[in-house]
């Protein structure tokens, strides 16, 4: 096993703003400033959080399209990367980052092949405008002739994959507050892309579906299909082997990715009683604090690696997800808001 992760170099991986400076116990002197720590927990061990950040199987993690790309595609990009090391895709999030105040931090995501385990980070995302075809339903003030044809539900006569997109291109345009008229949107908001996965050439609905109009309540819409710029993501994925056994796996899970381990003989009596009231089901595990930071908070804030990443103005709401910490037997996520 090579090349083990640390916690220095999954944070170097992330986008880090400018602007970042030092934060004493004194911020948010402003009265109105409200400070909220949170926590989620996520495991009663060190197995279960290992676990929550195991992707089983990568496949079932669906693309950024109204209809998903095929599992073989999806296993081919996944052995791409496995074998080289990195890959690009489109519309397809394998890994992803934390906001985390003036800075990001990716969230930890692990896939196993052939008994080794590897971390996987995206490295890089670009956006991209291609030429794709849309099929979307069209609001009409207009009715019906007799002579045309009028569905209500995607025509049982199409393919499931035309159906299904029938069925996709419904969910943008109609909703509890009835019809809704995406004739304004951008091309690629208006309803189901057709992907580099999926044929046009194949589908009924290309380059006109087989009917004239959908009838929902009495709304009318007339499908079209057309062929037009979409913005779309490209990203960069890579992983490196952290481990070759489960165990080494948590074992580099708590010395990489949880951020803090507090107890009493490592904590003072004002950090454990926020940390009890953070993890408390009954106070909603919500602590909060009004005006400046105290000296306790800002000691937790400080062992999660957050004070330097609060910016130092005043005005503006700021978040800091997805921290790790270790309390009372159990594991959190633990999260910092200030607005």
């Amino acid at each position: 096993m090579t090349n083990l992760l640390t916690r220095r170099s999954l944070l170097s991986k992330a986008a880090v703003a400018s602007g970042i400076g030092g934060v004493s116990g004194c911020l948010g002197s402003v009265g109105r400033t409200t400070f909220l720590f949170s926590t989620f927990p996520v495991g009663e061990s060190l197995t279960e959080l290992t676990d929550s950040f195991i992707e089983a199987d990568p496949t079932q993690i669906e693309a950024q399209f109204a209809i998903d790309y095929p599992d073989a595609y999806k296993r081919e990009l996944v052995d791409t990367l496995i074998e080289e090391g990195t890959v690009d895709v489109v519309g397809w999030q394998l890994a992803y980052d934390r906001s985390f105040g003036t800075t990001t931090r990716p969230e930890p995501q692990f896939i196993e092949r052939d008994g080794t385990y590897y971390s996987v980070t995206e490295t890089g995302r670009t956006e991209r405008t291609v030429s794709r075809w849309v099929f979307y339903l069209d609001l009409v003030d207009e009715t019906p002739t007799s002579s045309d044809t009028v569905v209500t539900e995607p025509p049982s006569s199409l393919s499931e994959t035309d159906q299904l997109l029938v069925e996709r291109a419904l969910e943008p345009v109609w909703g509890h507050g009835g019809a809704v008229d995406v004739d304004d949107r951008p091309l690629g908001g208006r309803g189901p892309t057709f992907h580099h996965k999926l044929d046009p050439d194949a589908s009924e609905l290309v380059p006109s579906a087989p009917f004239d109009y959908l009838n929902r309540d009495d709304a009318y819409f007339v499908p079209r299909t057309e062929r037009g710029p979409v913005k779309q993501t490209r990203y960069t994925f890579e992983v490196e082997p952290v481990a070759s056994s489960q165990s080494e796996l948590e074992s580099y899970v708590d010395s990489a990715v949880v951020d803090a381990t507090f107890g009493a003989d490592n904590s003072t009596d004002g950090v454990i009683s926020i940390l009890e009231t953070a993890t408390d089901l009954g106070s909603g595990r919500r602590y909060k604090e009004r005006g400046s930071m105290s000296d306790d908070l800002t000691t937790i804030a400080d062992r999660l690696g957050m004070t330097d990443n609060i910016p130092t103005e005043q005005s503006g709401y700021v978040s800091l997800n997805g921290a790790v910490i270790s309390f009372s037997g159990t594991w959190y996520r633990a999260s910092l808001s200030r607005r």
